[in-house]
């Protein structure tokens, strides 16, 4: 397996269903702001910013792109301007729980 496939298997058994049912969508509201500055308060995305659309996304691709931000996988390389920006954005969600909350609301998005 590639490391990006054992990752992907990771986030995913990291982010169960169960885990999905327990997060909370209406803390990950709140948390969201944040993330609005950038992604638009529909996230819808701002092309200026290199912020691209999130509306909608799963949950789990959105915890395990939030960890790897978190975690120095992305946005690490000086060449990769917008993982730069975004890496710091990430870590200021404190815990897992945050993470999964954001990203369940994320997911409520059209």
């Amino acid at each position: 397996m590639t490391k990006h496939l054992v990752l992907a298997a990771a986030a995913i058994a990291a982010f169960s269903a169960s885990d999905a049912f327990a997060a909370d969508a209406d803390h990950g509201k709140q948390l969201y702001a944040t993330c609005a500055a950038c992604h638009g308060p529909t996230g819808a995305g701002n092309e200026a910013l290199g912020a691209p659309p999130i509306a909608g996304m799963p949950a789990w691709y959105t915890v395990r792109q939030l960890n790897n931000f978190k975690t120095g996988v992305r946005g690490a390389n000086p060449k990769d301007t917008h993982g730069q920006q975004m890496a710091p954005m990430a870590k200021m969600l404190g815990t897992d729980d945050d993470v999964a909350d954001v990203a369940a609301y994320i997911e409520t998005l059209k």
